[in-house]
């Protein structure tokens, strides 16, 4: 698992003096548990950060069948594609739990884009890593049968958003089976069919609203590999 720092955070890849002068632009806004920051379609007025909390990036079918792309946490940037391509929101980002959101206007972006080169430069370096991952996740989604797709999540969750102790077990937090079903554009059941597989393999414990993956290393050595391109996740530490 290759992980990549400012895999969603093109403010971090910046100088610190350009840095700060983007945070000044900032206004902030906080979401409680369900609210849209904004919705499929809406016109792109303004980028985003998550300044606290979790904010998850999904599209719905017309029977209603939610798919989550990616769950996005402290520092990471949303809303961005939309400015540079002058096009609608081609998702939804709805917040999970309270979460504070720094706001950049499209009019601060656009005056911060063309003042500062280093600020292009920075978006094609987060966008070239998001389209690796996007390239991973479509491998995955072709090439691979559930199990080793769930496998998969699980140890990118572990590495992203999971806490390792000494003993190299990561615990992954408020995540649920129909969660990691959004995630996979999966049925809950199979997911929890698969779990359960896990679990009596002594791979993964099953918790209330957790899961504990009890070797990482090991669990990872046995899916990162199975396609030719080497999985990516977001690195926070």
């Amino acid at each position: 698992m290759h992980k990549v720092s400012n895999l969603h955070n093109w403010i971090s890849e910046l100088p610190e003096a350009i840095g700060e002068d983007v945070r000044r632009r900032f206004s902030q806004k906080t979401l409680q548990d369900g609210e849209f920051l904004y919705h499929q379609g809406d016109h792109a007025g303004a980028c985003y950060q998550v300044a606290k909390g979790r904010l998850k990036v999904c599209n719905y079918n017309y029977a209603g069948q939610e798919l989550v792309h990616v769950i996005l946490v402290d520092g990471d940037c949303v809303g961005d594609w939309g400015l540079l391509i002058d096009q609608p929101r081609m998702n939804n980002a709805i917040a999970c739990g309270q979460a504070e959101i720094n706001i950049l206007s499209k009019a601060h972006f656009d005056e911060l884009y063309d003042k500062y080169p280093e600020i292009p430069k920075a978006l094609n370096r987060v966008m070239a890593r998001r389209l690796r991952l996007t390239f991973m996740l479509t491998e995955d989604a072709s090439l691979l049968p559930l199990r080793e797709r769930l496998a998969r999540l699980i140890i990118r969750m572990a590495h992203s958003l999971g806490r390792a102790d000494q003993d190299g077990c990561a615990l992954i937090e408020n995540i649920s089976h129909e969660e990691l079903a959004k995630m996979l554009g999966a049925a809950r059941p199979s997911v929890g069919r698969e779990l359960k597989k896990f679990a009596e393999e002594g791979a993964i414990e099953i918790k209330y609203g957790k899961l504990l993956v009890r070797d990482i290393a090991a669990f990872s050595a046995q899916f990162d590999h199975l396609l030719s391109v080497e999985p990516v996740v977001a690195d926070y530490d």
